[in-house]
């Protein structure tokens, strides 16, 4: 069962899993297993979304906002003319403010792990290990993160869709990979290396800290990814959002540049995720002078 530490309560909960019974035989039976390469085509998975985005699927917004128990009045948009429109809501920004720029800000509302970049760049998640340079596809990159921070930013269909800026700096790089739309959840993390399978992109930022990677994952039902176009970022703006469903964000720091919070750090090792909120400090930013 997922496990997740809630920061401003101090409890370890099972969270609501949407639709966790259909992914369970999708991904633990053989005739789901069977279907996966056809569910996860991005084609289909727009198919499967296309009438969320139409207003018959208002309906949908009641229901949600009462499972997961939101309050409405926490979004300065609306009325919604579809459940996808829902979905992309933005937050009044007074909910959210930013942590100030000594510290590491959380780049999204989302179930937060952090995992240390081994120094032959091999980076461990949920049991599976991934080479970082196969997330990136890029050997020579790769080498700029070897023990180095990786942060893993789930987020379930409760979350907020939008994220900043992890750090201020001009974009050296972007990229943009084609890939499968596996789930996030830790369903599919036990059978595949969704990573490195599904549709994703990234881009390097230069900044103070050196090269910082901030990567957007898609996940099932999730082919959407929309960065804005900029040359240059600057932390805590708004860098994107996602289309419907879960999905998740890496962002990449080098070695010797954070310092995370011991609570993040704690839950880590024990394999369970922290919720925390965007803008909110997770740590803390070190001299490299130091």
């Amino acid at each position: 069962m997922v496990k997740v530490y809630q920061r401003r309560t101090g409890q370890v909960v099972e969270p609501i899993e949407y639709k966790a019974g259909l992914l369970d035989k999708l991904y633990g039976t053989a005739w789901g297993r069977f279907l996966l390469p056809i569910l996860t085509r991005p084609s289909l998975s727009y198919l499967l979304t296309l009438k969320d985005y139409t207003p018959c699927s208002r309906k949908k917004i009641a229901a949600f906002v009462e499972n997961y128990q939101l309050n409405l009045a926490d979004y300065e948009d609306g009325p919604y003319p579809s459940f996808a429109a829902f979905f992309q809501r933005r937050i009044k920004p007074a909910l959210r403010p930013i942590c100030p720029d000594s510290q590491v800000l959380a780049v999204a509302d989302a179930k937060l792990e952090a995992f240390t970049i081994s120094q032959n760049l091999r980076l461990m998640i949920k049991g599976q290990t991934y080479r970082v340079a196969d997330l990136l596809l890029d050997e020579e990159l790769a080498q700029l993160f070897s023990g180095g921070t990786a942060l893993v930013y789930r987020l379930g269909v409760e979350d907020l869709h939008r994220y900043l800026a992890a750090e201020s700096g001009r974009i050296t790089r972007r990229r943009k990979i084609k890939g499968r739309l596996h789930t996030v959840r830790q369903v599919a993390q036990k059978r595949r290396l969704i990573y490195k399978e599904n549709k994703r992109e990234y881009c390097i930022l230069d900044t103070d800290l050196g090269p910082v990677l901030q990567m957007e994952v898609g996940a099932l039902l999730v082919g959407k990814i929309y960065n804005h176009s900029r040359d240059r970022l600057i932390r805590g703006q708004e860098k994107g959002c996602f289309g419907l469903g879960g999905s998740t964000i890496l962002v990449l720091y080098p070695a010797g540049t954070i310092r995370l919070d011991q609570d993040i750090l704690t839950y880590s090792d024990l394999g369970i995720e922290t919720q925390i909120q965007m803008g909110e400090k997770i740590g803390e930013k070190l001299c490299l002078n130091d």
